[in-house]
């Protein structure tokens, strides 16, 4: 009796041990870290830069909730702009690699305004603050790096009154599964 009850908690020890090792593998392999970072060129001497890393947990097996922080920089010959967003991301698989993608935005930042003509000279500089409620879909490919790319509409944009100008934004980025 002793040998068969020591048996039966060695068991359920051993089975608890690793499901432990299981449930924290699976927690680790939750994380995702990812980003974009782009550059651009025009006319007007236009350089425009930006960078946005993300984080992301996934909470169920199609239910990824993250955050994401950026920083764009834009200037040609007559304006200059630095801009700073911040905002909670959710990305919900309906099929895997396909994704629907709610993002809340807070973008905060200056505008520099250089009106030259041939008469006069002058600077003007603007706050900028603007709130965003994205709502898209994308493609993710699959494995422990992960290409996405798809487009988001600003369900909150105005046209004339907005800080982009488009409510319309199309997005690429790599991700990494940890």
């Amino acid at each position: 009796m002793k040998k068969f009850l020591l048996f039966i908690i060695s068991l359920t020890l051993s089975n608890t041990a690793f499901s432990q090792i299981n449930q924290n593998q699976t927690l680790n392999n939750n994380w995702r870290f990812g980003g974009g970072l782009g550059l651009s060129f025009g006319n007007n001497s236009y350089f425009g830069f930006n960078i946005s890393p993300s984080v992301g947990y996934m909470v169920a097996n199609n239910l990824e909730l993250g955050a994401t922080a950026g920083y764009q920089y834009a200037k040609d010959d007559y304006v200059k702009q630095n801009l700073f967003n911040v905002g909670p991301y959710i990305n919900f698989f309906p099929i895997e690699n396909i994704f629907l993608r709610a993002n809340y935005m807070y973008y905060t930042g200056k505008q520099k305004y250089n009106d030259r003509t041939p008469y006069y000279n002058s600077i003007y500089e603007a706050d900028m603050d603007e709130s965003a409620l994205w709502l898209g879909a994308g493609y993710q490919s699959s494995g422990a790096i992960r290409f996405q790319a798809g487009v988001m509409y600003n369900v909150l944009y105005k046209e004339n009154e907005s800080i982009f100008s488009s409510g319309l934004q199309p997005f690429m980025g790599v991700s990494i599964g940890l």
